[in-house]
């Protein structure tokens, strides 16, 4: 079993590695960044760092409600970024074993590891890591 953290966008159940998540901070306070590329919201600063913020929503292709809700901050303690998402809900074990794969064409980006059931119904478990590469690259392309 792997404990991850529990989190809503729109309609939808993702669960992130706890390992991964370095900290969950309910109603940031971001702040603008001029000339910010497609899925950027702004920025936000953690323990000391100015870390971008990155629209769930985008990232995962799915609706989602106001932009208000929690972010959670990823990666590595000296890079970090923030995602966010609607709600942090639960932390919860899910076994590698309970995994299976995504239903066709819901993950274009290849950043889910698999879909889990429990009592709610789906929860897509995300690959941190995919994540993090895929937002560092919006970043960067827009820097070019």
């Amino acid at each position: 079993m792997t404990a991850h953290l529990l989190a809503r966008v729109g309609s939808e159940r993702f669960a992130f590695g706890l390992s991964r998540v370095l900290e969950a901070l309910d109603a940031p306070t971001m702040h603008d960044a001029p000339m910010r590329p497609d899925g950027m919201l702004g920025t936000l600063r953690h323990r000391g760092v100015t870390v971008t913020v990155w629209d769930s929503a985008r990232a995962f292709g799915v609706p989602r409600g106001a932009l208000d809700g929690t972010a959670l901050v990823l990666g590595e303690a000296g890079r970090p970024l923030a995602l966010l998402v609607d709600d942090a809900l639960d932390i919860v074990d899910i076994s590698p074993d309970a995994l299976q794969m995504p239903p066709q064409g819901t993950d274009a980006a290849s950043v889910l590891a698999g879909v889990a059931c429990d009592a709610n119904g789906l929860v897509c478990v995300v690959k941190v890591d995919a994540l993090v590469r895929r937002l560092e690259a919006w970043g960067a392309r827009s820097e070019g």
